[in-house]
Protein backbone atom coordinates (compact mmCIF):
# COMPACT_ATOMS: atom_id res chain seq x y z
CA UNK A 1 0.00 0.00 0.00
CA UNK A 2 1.24 3.72 -0.54
CA UNK A 3 1.91 4.51 2.98
CA UNK A 4 4.60 1.89 3.80
CA UNK A 5 6.66 2.87 0.54
CA UNK A 6 6.09 6.52 1.06
CA UNK A 7 7.19 6.59 5.13
CA UNK A 8 10.28 4.49 4.10
CA UNK A 9 11.36 6.46 1.32
CA UNK A 10 10.32 9.70 2.98
CA UNK A 11 12.21 8.80 6.19
CA UNK A 12 15.29 7.18 4.48
CA UNK A 13 15.90 10.72 2.89
CA UNK A 14 15.93 12.52 5.54
CA UNK A 15 17.89 9.94 7.91
CA UNK A 16 21.75 10.37 7.86
CA UNK A 17 23.94 7.88 6.94
CA UNK A 18 27.33 9.46 7.44
CA UNK A 19 30.11 12.42 6.90
CA UNK A 20 32.51 12.43 4.09
CA UNK A 21 34.41 14.66 2.42
CA UNK A 22 32.90 18.41 1.09
CA UNK A 23 33.10 19.19 -2.03
CA UNK A 24 33.51 22.92 -1.44
CA UNK A 25 37.12 22.49 -0.58
CA UNK A 26 38.14 21.92 -3.90
CA UNK A 27 36.50 24.80 -5.56
CA UNK A 28 39.42 27.51 -6.68
CA UNK A 29 41.72 24.63 -5.97
CA UNK A 30 44.90 25.33 -8.34
CA UNK A 31 45.99 22.56 -11.04
CA UNK A 32 42.86 20.19 -9.86
CA UNK A 33 40.16 19.48 -13.11
CA UNK A 34 37.37 19.04 -10.86
CA UNK A 35 37.47 22.17 -9.99
CA UNK A 36 36.06 23.65 -13.56
CA UNK A 37 32.65 21.65 -12.22
CA UNK A 38 32.28 23.96 -9.30
CA UNK A 39 33.47 27.04 -11.89
CA UNK A 40 33.52 26.72 -15.18
CA UNK A 41 35.23 29.68 -15.10
CA UNK A 42 38.18 28.97 -13.32
CA UNK A 43 41.88 29.64 -14.55
CA UNK A 44 43.54 26.77 -15.29
CA UNK A 45 47.09 26.05 -16.78
CA UNK A 46 46.84 22.17 -18.16
CA UNK A 47 46.36 21.34 -21.70
CA UNK A 48 44.31 18.09 -21.03
CA UNK A 49 42.88 16.04 -18.26
CA UNK A 50 41.27 12.43 -18.27
CA UNK A 51 39.61 11.26 -15.24
CA UNK A 52 39.51 7.65 -13.86
CA UNK A 53 36.72 6.20 -14.60
CA UNK A 54 34.22 5.50 -11.50
CA UNK A 55 37.30 7.04 -9.27
CA UNK A 56 37.92 10.93 -10.13
CA UNK A 57 35.32 12.21 -8.05
CA UNK A 58 33.17 10.45 -5.75
CA UNK A 59 31.46 11.80 -1.91
CA UNK A 60 28.84 11.96 -0.06
CA UNK A 61 27.61 14.47 2.42
CA UNK A 62 24.86 14.59 4.62
CA UNK A 63 23.69 17.77 7.28
CA UNK A 64 21.03 18.49 10.04
CA UNK A 65 20.36 21.52 11.80
CA UNK A 66 19.93 19.64 15.22
CA UNK A 67 23.46 19.22 16.48
CA UNK A 68 22.24 16.51 18.35
CA UNK A 69 22.01 14.08 15.24
CA UNK A 70 24.63 11.97 14.37
CA UNK A 71 25.77 8.51 13.04
CA UNK A 72 26.44 7.71 16.57
CA UNK A 73 23.10 9.23 18.15
CA UNK A 74 20.95 6.87 15.71
CA UNK A 75 22.68 3.68 14.41
CA UNK A 76 25.22 2.68 17.11
CA UNK A 77 23.81 -0.67 18.65
CA UNK A 78 21.11 -1.28 16.36
CA UNK A 79 20.45 -1.99 12.68
CA UNK A 80 16.32 -1.78 13.10
CA UNK A 81 14.90 0.84 11.21
CA UNK A 82 12.18 1.66 14.36
CA UNK A 83 15.07 1.52 16.65
CA UNK A 84 16.46 4.29 14.51
CA UNK A 85 13.78 6.54 14.21
CA UNK A 86 13.28 6.32 17.85
CA UNK A 87 16.34 7.28 18.88
CA UNK A 88 16.09 10.33 16.19
CA UNK A 89 13.02 11.49 17.90
CA UNK A 90 14.97 11.33 21.10
CA UNK A 91 17.25 14.11 20.02
CA UNK A 92 13.92 16.35 19.94
CA UNK A 93 13.93 17.82 16.88
CA UNK A 94 11.71 21.06 15.68
CA UNK A 95 9.82 21.99 12.83
CA UNK A 96 12.23 24.58 12.07
CA UNK A 97 14.65 21.47 11.99
CA UNK A 98 16.15 20.73 8.36
CA UNK A 99 17.59 17.88 7.03
CA UNK A 100 19.77 17.59 3.72
CA UNK A 101 21.32 14.51 1.57
CA UNK A 102 23.86 14.84 -1.48
CA UNK A 103 25.79 12.11 -3.03
CA UNK A 104 27.84 12.67 -6.33
CA UNK A 105 29.65 9.89 -8.57
CA UNK A 106 31.39 11.02 -11.69
CA UNK A 107 31.41 8.09 -14.08
CA UNK A 108 33.78 9.67 -16.39
CA UNK A 109 35.39 13.52 -17.00
CA UNK A 110 37.16 14.35 -19.84
CA UNK A 111 38.71 17.72 -21.37
CA UNK A 112 41.32 19.10 -23.79
CA UNK A 113 42.65 22.55 -24.55
CA UNK A 114 41.58 23.78 -28.32
CA UNK A 115 43.79 24.36 -31.32
CA UNK A 116 42.86 28.44 -30.24
CA UNK A 117 44.59 28.07 -26.83
CA UNK A 118 42.14 30.23 -24.93
CA UNK A 119 39.98 27.96 -24.84
CA UNK A 120 39.22 24.12 -23.07
CA UNK A 121 36.42 22.50 -23.66
CA UNK A 122 35.52 19.40 -21.27
CA UNK A 123 32.76 16.90 -21.50
CA UNK A 124 31.30 14.00 -18.83
CA UNK A 125 28.88 12.66 -16.66
CA UNK A 126 27.92 12.04 -13.17
CA UNK A 127 25.31 10.44 -11.28
CA UNK A 128 23.85 12.69 -8.13
CA UNK A 129 21.55 12.26 -5.68
CA UNK A 130 19.91 14.63 -3.60
CA UNK A 131 17.41 14.83 -0.34
CA UNK A 132 16.08 17.67 1.43
CA UNK A 133 13.22 17.80 4.07
CA UNK A 134 11.89 19.57 6.99
CA UNK A 135 11.37 17.84 10.53
CA UNK A 136 7.06 17.57 10.62
CA UNK A 137 7.34 17.92 14.25
CA UNK A 138 3.72 17.42 14.48
CA UNK A 139 3.01 13.76 12.85
CA UNK A 140 6.06 12.69 14.77
CA UNK A 141 4.42 13.12 17.53
CA UNK A 142 1.17 11.33 16.49
CA UNK A 143 3.39 8.84 14.85
CA UNK A 144 4.98 7.97 17.97
CA UNK A 145 2.49 8.89 20.52
CA UNK A 146 -0.62 8.53 18.53
CA UNK A 147 -3.70 10.51 20.35
CA UNK A 148 -2.24 10.24 23.56
CA UNK A 149 0.49 12.17 23.68
CA UNK A 150 0.91 12.52 27.56
CA UNK A 151 0.62 9.38 28.29
CA UNK A 152 -2.07 9.51 30.79
CA UNK A 153 -3.91 6.63 29.02
CA UNK A 154 -6.89 9.16 27.85
CA UNK A 155 -6.63 10.36 24.33
CA UNK A 156 -6.78 14.34 23.98
CA UNK A 157 -9.32 15.77 21.21
CA UNK A 158 -9.50 18.92 19.61
CA UNK A 159 -5.71 18.68 19.27
CA UNK A 160 -4.36 20.15 16.00
CA UNK A 161 -1.66 18.35 14.08
CA UNK A 162 -0.31 20.51 10.60
CA UNK A 163 0.22 18.67 8.03
CA UNK A 164 2.14 21.79 6.56
CA UNK A 165 4.86 20.91 8.38
CA UNK A 166 5.19 17.45 5.36
CA UNK A 167 7.42 18.77 3.24
CA UNK A 168 10.56 17.40 1.58
CA UNK A 169 12.00 16.40 -1.79
CA UNK A 170 14.30 13.48 -3.43
CA UNK A 171 16.05 12.46 -6.73
CA UNK A 172 18.02 10.51 -8.26
CA UNK A 173 19.42 11.84 -11.78
CA UNK A 174 22.42 11.24 -14.48
CA UNK A 175 24.13 14.52 -15.70
CA UNK A 176 25.70 14.85 -18.96
CA UNK A 177 27.64 17.99 -19.64
CA UNK A 178 30.08 20.03 -22.13
CA UNK A 179 31.93 22.95 -20.73
CA UNK A 180 33.84 25.31 -22.29
CA UNK A 181 36.28 27.73 -20.77
CA UNK A 182 37.70 31.27 -22.27
CA UNK A 183 41.20 33.19 -21.20
CA UNK A 184 39.18 36.28 -22.63
CA UNK A 185 42.98 37.94 -21.17
CA UNK A 186 45.78 37.95 -18.84
CA UNK A 187 43.22 39.34 -15.92
CA UNK A 188 40.02 37.57 -16.61
CA UNK A 189 38.43 34.16 -17.54
CA UNK A 190 35.11 33.07 -18.27
CA UNK A 191 33.21 29.51 -18.96
CA UNK A 192 29.60 28.10 -19.08
CA UNK A 193 28.84 24.42 -19.33
CA UNK A 194 25.52 22.97 -20.63
CA UNK A 195 24.07 19.85 -19.20
CA UNK A 196 21.31 17.29 -19.76
CA UNK A 197 19.91 15.48 -16.68
CA UNK A 198 17.74 11.95 -16.84
CA UNK A 199 16.20 11.61 -14.18
CA UNK A 200 15.60 8.12 -12.55
CA UNK A 201 13.65 7.92 -9.39
CA UNK A 202 12.09 11.32 -7.69
CA UNK A 203 9.72 11.96 -4.64
CA UNK A 204 8.49 15.83 -3.34
CA UNK A 205 5.76 16.87 -1.21
CA UNK A 206 5.35 20.67 -0.89
CA UNK A 207 3.10 23.42 -0.13
CA UNK A 208 1.13 21.02 1.92
CA UNK A 209 -1.67 22.10 4.49
CA UNK A 210 -4.76 21.60 6.84
CA UNK A 211 -4.98 20.11 10.25
CA UNK A 212 -5.68 16.70 11.56
CA UNK A 213 -7.35 16.38 15.17
CA UNK A 214 -9.49 13.39 17.38
CA UNK A 215 -13.62 14.35 18.42
CA UNK A 216 -15.32 13.00 20.89
CA UNK A 217 -18.92 12.26 19.73
CA UNK A 218 -22.15 10.59 21.68
CA UNK A 219 -21.17 6.77 19.68
CA UNK A 220 -17.92 7.23 19.83
CA UNK A 221 -14.75 9.29 18.41
CA UNK A 222 -14.15 11.07 14.73
CA UNK A 223 -10.70 11.28 13.06
CA UNK A 224 -10.93 15.15 11.51
CA UNK A 225 -9.50 16.04 8.83
CA UNK A 226 -9.87 19.61 7.98
CA UNK A 227 -8.67 22.65 5.14
CA UNK A 228 -6.93 19.79 3.17
CA UNK A 229 -4.28 20.17 0.45
CA UNK A 230 -1.81 18.09 0.99
CA UNK A 231 -0.31 15.65 -2.01
CA UNK A 232 3.01 13.99 -2.88
CA UNK A 233 4.46 12.92 -5.97
CA UNK A 234 6.74 10.07 -7.23
CA UNK A 235 8.49 9.10 -10.50
CA UNK A 236 9.66 5.03 -10.65
CA UNK A 237 8.41 4.41 -7.32
CA UNK A 238 5.02 3.39 -6.93
CA UNK A 239 2.22 2.51 -9.42
CA UNK A 240 -1.67 3.67 -8.82
CA UNK A 241 -2.60 0.91 -6.88
CA UNK A 242 0.19 1.70 -4.62
CA UNK A 243 2.21 -1.02 -4.99
CA UNK A 244 6.59 -0.74 -5.93
CA UNK A 245 7.55 -0.30 -9.33
CA UNK A 246 11.52 0.26 -8.49
CA UNK A 247 12.93 -1.93 -11.43
CA UNK A 248 16.61 -3.96 -10.45
CA UNK A 249 19.43 -2.27 -9.98
CA UNK A 250 20.37 -2.09 -13.66
CA UNK A 251 17.26 -0.51 -14.31
CA UNK A 252 17.63 2.06 -12.49
CA UNK A 253 21.05 2.46 -13.53
CA UNK A 254 19.71 2.55 -17.17
CA UNK A 255 17.70 5.22 -16.76
CA UNK A 256 20.05 7.60 -15.34
CA UNK A 257 21.46 7.03 -19.31
CA UNK A 258 18.20 8.49 -21.22
CA UNK A 259 15.86 5.83 -21.24
CA UNK A 260 13.69 6.54 -18.73
CA UNK A 261 11.61 9.16 -19.94
CA UNK A 262 12.64 12.07 -17.12
CA UNK A 263 14.78 14.86 -19.06
CA UNK A 264 15.96 18.43 -18.31
CA UNK A 265 17.90 20.68 -18.95
CA UNK A 266 20.43 23.64 -17.02
CA UNK A 267 23.63 25.55 -17.44
CA UNK A 268 26.25 26.78 -14.93
CA UNK A 269 27.98 29.67 -15.09
CA UNK A 270 31.63 31.10 -13.77
CA UNK A 271 34.26 33.70 -13.93
CA UNK A 272 37.79 34.30 -12.38
CA UNK A 273 39.12 37.93 -12.45
CA UNK A 274 42.23 39.39 -11.46
CA UNK A 275 41.73 42.79 -9.99
CA UNK A 276 45.12 43.32 -9.29
CA UNK A 277 48.45 41.42 -9.58
CA UNK A 278 47.94 40.44 -5.95
CA UNK A 279 43.61 40.42 -5.69
CA UNK A 280 41.68 37.54 -6.99
CA UNK A 281 37.70 37.51 -7.37
CA UNK A 282 35.71 34.84 -8.43
CA UNK A 283 31.98 33.44 -8.62
CA UNK A 284 30.00 30.73 -10.15
CA UNK A 285 26.44 29.70 -10.58
CA UNK A 286 25.11 25.84 -10.71
CA UNK A 287 22.33 24.01 -11.89
CA UNK A 288 20.18 26.85 -13.17
CA UNK A 289 17.63 24.24 -14.49
CA UNK A 290 14.76 21.69 -13.82
CA UNK A 291 14.01 18.12 -14.48
CA UNK A 292 10.54 16.50 -16.14
CA UNK A 293 9.18 13.86 -14.61
CA UNK A 294 6.97 11.67 -16.76
CA UNK A 295 7.64 8.34 -16.51
CA UNK A 296 5.61 5.99 -13.83
CA UNK A 297 4.57 8.74 -12.54
CA UNK A 298 2.14 8.58 -9.38
CA UNK A 299 0.32 11.57 -7.22
CA UNK A 300 -1.48 11.17 -4.35
CA UNK A 301 -4.34 14.00 -3.08
CA UNK A 302 -6.26 14.76 -0.68
CA UNK A 303 -8.07 18.27 -1.56
CA UNK A 304 -11.34 17.69 0.60
CA UNK A 305 -12.26 17.44 4.07
CA UNK A 306 -13.74 14.37 5.72
CA UNK A 307 -13.88 11.94 8.89
CA UNK A 308 -13.08 8.41 9.86
CA UNK A 309 -14.97 7.08 12.71
CA UNK A 310 -12.69 4.72 14.51
CA UNK A 311 -11.18 4.11 17.74
CA UNK A 312 -7.99 6.44 18.91
CA UNK A 313 -4.42 6.17 17.52
CA UNK A 314 -2.41 4.31 19.68
CA UNK A 315 0.38 2.88 18.08
CA UNK A 316 2.64 0.23 20.44
CA UNK A 317 5.93 1.23 21.58
CA UNK A 318 8.87 -0.42 19.25
CA UNK A 319 6.94 -0.96 16.82
CA UNK A 320 5.02 2.16 15.31
CA UNK A 321 5.89 1.42 11.85
CA UNK A 322 4.06 -2.13 11.56
CA UNK A 323 1.18 -0.49 13.76
CA UNK A 324 0.85 2.43 10.86
CA UNK A 325 1.76 0.34 8.13
CA UNK A 326 -1.10 -2.05 8.81
CA UNK A 327 -3.51 0.98 9.55
CA UNK A 328 -3.25 2.44 6.69
CA UNK A 329 -3.81 -1.11 4.85
CA UNK A 330 -6.86 -1.42 6.23
CA UNK A 331 -8.31 1.66 5.80
CA UNK A 332 -6.84 1.31 1.95
CA UNK A 333 -8.35 -1.98 1.53
CA UNK A 334 -12.12 -1.43 3.53
CA UNK A 335 -12.84 1.84 0.78
CA UNK A 336 -12.83 4.20 3.75
CA UNK A 337 -10.34 6.27 1.78
CA UNK A 338 -12.31 6.15 -1.49
CA UNK A 339 -13.43 9.24 -2.92
CA UNK A 340 -10.87 11.26 -0.53
CA UNK A 341 -7.67 10.03 -1.76
CA UNK A 342 -7.15 10.48 -5.34
CA UNK A 343 -4.58 9.06 -7.71
CA UNK A 344 -3.38 11.35 -10.14
CA UNK A 345 -1.01 10.24 -13.15
CA UNK A 346 0.53 13.44 -14.74
CA UNK A 347 4.18 15.38 -14.86
CA UNK A 348 5.65 17.50 -12.87
CA UNK A 349 8.63 19.78 -12.56
CA UNK A 350 11.65 19.48 -10.43
CA UNK A 351 13.44 22.93 -9.96
CA UNK A 352 17.52 21.94 -9.35
CA UNK A 353 18.81 23.59 -6.43
CA UNK A 354 20.63 27.19 -7.32
CA UNK A 355 24.12 26.61 -6.08
CA UNK A 356 26.17 29.63 -5.50
CA UNK A 357 30.01 30.06 -5.10
CA UNK A 358 32.54 33.19 -4.48
CA UNK A 359 35.54 34.04 -3.06
CA UNK A 360 38.12 36.78 -3.05
CA UNK A 361 42.07 35.53 -2.27
CA UNK A 362 44.59 38.08 -1.70
CA UNK A 363 48.28 37.09 -2.42
CA UNK A 364 51.12 37.84 -0.24
CA UNK A 365 54.80 38.00 -1.62
CA UNK A 366 58.15 38.20 1.10
CA UNK A 367 61.39 37.40 0.85
CA UNK A 368 62.69 33.94 3.27
CA UNK A 369 65.15 34.94 6.23
CA UNK A 370 68.69 33.58 5.93
CA UNK A 371 68.05 32.05 9.63
CA UNK A 372 66.66 28.41 9.62
CA UNK A 373 63.11 28.18 11.49
CA UNK A 374 65.07 25.23 12.91
CA UNK A 375 67.32 24.89 15.78
CA UNK A 376 70.86 23.63 14.49
CA UNK A 377 70.05 23.76 10.78
CA UNK A 378 71.49 25.89 8.14
CA UNK A 379 72.76 25.65 4.92
CA UNK A 380 74.66 28.35 2.63
CA UNK A 381 72.77 29.67 -0.17
CA UNK A 382 74.02 32.24 -2.19
CA UNK A 383 71.00 33.06 -4.34
CA UNK A 384 68.87 33.02 -1.40
CA UNK A 385 68.21 36.88 -2.29
CA UNK A 386 66.24 36.16 -5.08
CA UNK A 387 63.88 33.50 -4.09
CA UNK A 388 60.31 34.90 -3.25
CA UNK A 389 57.81 33.00 -0.93
CA UNK A 390 54.36 33.05 -1.70
CA UNK A 391 51.09 32.64 0.58
CA UNK A 392 47.56 33.82 0.24
CA UNK A 393 44.51 34.24 2.30
CA UNK A 394 40.83 35.59 1.99
CA UNK A 395 36.92 34.51 2.13
CA UNK A 396 35.19 31.78 0.12
CA UNK A 397 31.09 31.86 -0.19
CA UNK A 398 28.86 29.02 -0.89
CA UNK A 399 25.01 29.46 -0.57
CA UNK A 400 22.38 26.88 -2.33
CA UNK A 401 18.44 27.84 -2.58
CA UNK A 402 15.68 25.34 -2.44
CA UNK A 403 12.44 25.58 -2.78
CA UNK A 404 10.56 27.87 -0.11
CA UNK A 405 8.06 25.66 0.78
CA UNK A 406 11.00 23.06 1.99
CA UNK A 407 12.78 25.02 3.95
Amino acid sequence: MPLKYLVYLFLILLSPFGMAQNMQIVYDFDRLPQTLMLNPGSEIDFDRHIGIPLLSNLYFQFGASNSGVSYNSLFSGTDDFNQVLTNLYAQNPGSKDVYAIHQQWEVFNIGWRLRDPRYYLSFGMYQEANGLGRHPEDLTNLFFNGNDQDGDGIPETDDPFRISELSGQGELIGVWHLGINKTVNDRLTIGGRLKLYSGALSVQTLSNGGTYSLSQTTFGYEHVFRAMNAGISTSGLIAGDGSSVVGETAEVIADLFFTGGNYGLGIDLGFTLKASDDITLTGSVRDLGFVNFSNEVTSYEIKEDFVIEDIPFSPPAGDEVDYWNDLWTGYYDSGLLEGKLDTVASSYTQIRPVKLNGSIKKRLRRRPKLNSAFRNVWCDVDYIGDVTLESSYGLQLYSEFRPESVL
